[in-house]
């Protein structure tokens, strides 16, 4: 890790060294007019760089009261952002997660460490398109997922388990006016190849067949109202996973905000084919575990998610920070399941300090807990968890 740290920061020093003589060369094949003043090359060499660090640790203390209790000190959150612009058009961003394995997915030639590693260029007259080529954020209408990480505490299934959120793939984008915008993302489905996503967690493809274009796509409209206080981002995504087995979902976030509070509302809808997320497909095994068979995807598996948080100011540097959400998972094949077999909660509510107004830093305690519970036909045991937390999260401008 260390070496990969050092090897990217001397290949970031000598790109920024190299840049104000490639620019040059780069500038009259993008078709754009050079700038010959040195304050405005200047400038260009000050966008060009830019790190930062996202950090969350806390005290923990787990499941108080429970034989399964373990307080300790934790470090939730580690990551690194490099990000910059060459000009108007070009602009790349690159981030790692520091506590996440470098080993190399089997598909698209990541690893779960890289969020994400892509470059977008804009252009049209008003630059109003944009392509977006890379590892990305996956289009998906959902403001817990778009929020800053290290602000939430504690994720749904949705965000966590159900979706593929850092997608390698292209994007088109374009910007009707300042307050609407429409994107076009093409992605792979999982970032692990067909057998290896189910070898790696114990599941056989009995009589599925992997895609030949295991590919999805996502249609997203990002509007805005009421001069920027309300904020949409639905999307809708038709992916495959397995043949002929394909993916539809609906995902409607929703968003107000001021300058001393923070509401979003996150509705989806997810049909999949083939449970390539996999927690109904746990459960539903798990349950059929006497007849002795081998572990199979669930087919026509439906998850419904609904997630509302709300932030707000009480003075200048105190603030509140609740969320709740409710997830179903059911099945449209099998009828000892059916719909809605599996709830989950998940909630936390926290006082926060934030001591500096133009600072991302905020000290923080913390209630956070989720529990799972089936539905009695099944008599599958109830899980419960729950987490007490003292600690703090700064996003740091390092460069």
């Amino acid at each position: 890790m260390k070496h990969l740290l050092a090897l990217f920061f001397l290949s970031s020093l000598a790109f920024h060294v190299q840049a104000q003589e490639e620019r040059e060369a780069l500038i009259p094949a993008l078709g754009l007019n050079q700038v010959d003043t040195s304050a405005a090359k200047e400038n260009d060499r000050s966008q060009l760089f830019k790190f930062d660090f996202l950090m969350r640790s806390a005290f923990d203390a787990d499941n108080l009261g429970k034989e399964d209790a373990l307080a300790r000190f934790n470090l939730e959150e580690a990551r690194i952002l490099f990000h910059g612009e060459y000009n108007d058009r070009l602009s790349y961003n690159i981030r790692f997660r520091l506590n996440r394995s470098f080993a190399q997915s089997g598909l698209d030639n990541s690893s779960q460490a890289l969020d994400f590693a892509f470059m977008k260029y804009k252009f049209g007259k008003n630059r109003d398109w944009a392509i977006t080529l890379g590892k990305q954020s996956a289009m998906v209408g959902s403001y817990e997922f778009q929020n800053n990480p290290i602000y939430e505490f504690l994720f749904t299934d949705y965000v966590d388990r159900i979706l593929n959120l850092f997608v390698v793939g292209g994007k088109l984008s374009y910007d009707l006016n300042p307050d609407h915008s429409f994107h076009l993302q093409m992605y792979n489905t999982v970032n692990n190849s067909f057998d290896t996503h189910l070898a790696n967690n114990g599941f056989v493809a009995g009589d599925l067949r992997r895609a030949k274009a295991p590919i999805g796509g996502y249609l997203t409209w990002v509007g805005a109202f009421a001069d920027q206080r309300f904020h949409t981002k639905w999307s809708y995504n038709l992916a495959q996973f397995a043949e002929g087995k394909p993916t539809q979902a609906v995902s409607l976030a929703n968003k107000f905000l001021t300058d001393r509070q923070m509401v979003y509302l996150d509705l989806q809808y997810s049909h999949l084919g083939t449970d390539h997320a996999l927690i109904a497909s746990n459960t539903m095994n798990d349950f059929y575990a006497m007849t002795g068979g081998a572990r199979q995807l669930s087919k026509n598996v439906v998850y419904k998610s609904a997630v509302l948080r709300y932030d707000q100011f009480l003075t200048d540097k105190w603030e509140i920070a609740l969320k709740g959400a409710v997830e179903t998972a059911g099945s449209k094949d099998d009828d000892t399941f059916g719909s809605d077999f599996r709830t989950n909660y998940t909630y936390f509510a926290a006082l926060q300090h934030k001591p500096f107004k133009k600072q991302d830093l905020r000290f923080y305690l913390g209630y956070i807990g989720n529990n799972v519970s089936y539905s009695d036909r099944l008599n599958i045991d109830n899980v419960q968890f729950s987490r007490i937390a003292v600690g703090g999260y700064f996003t740091i401008p390092v460069y």
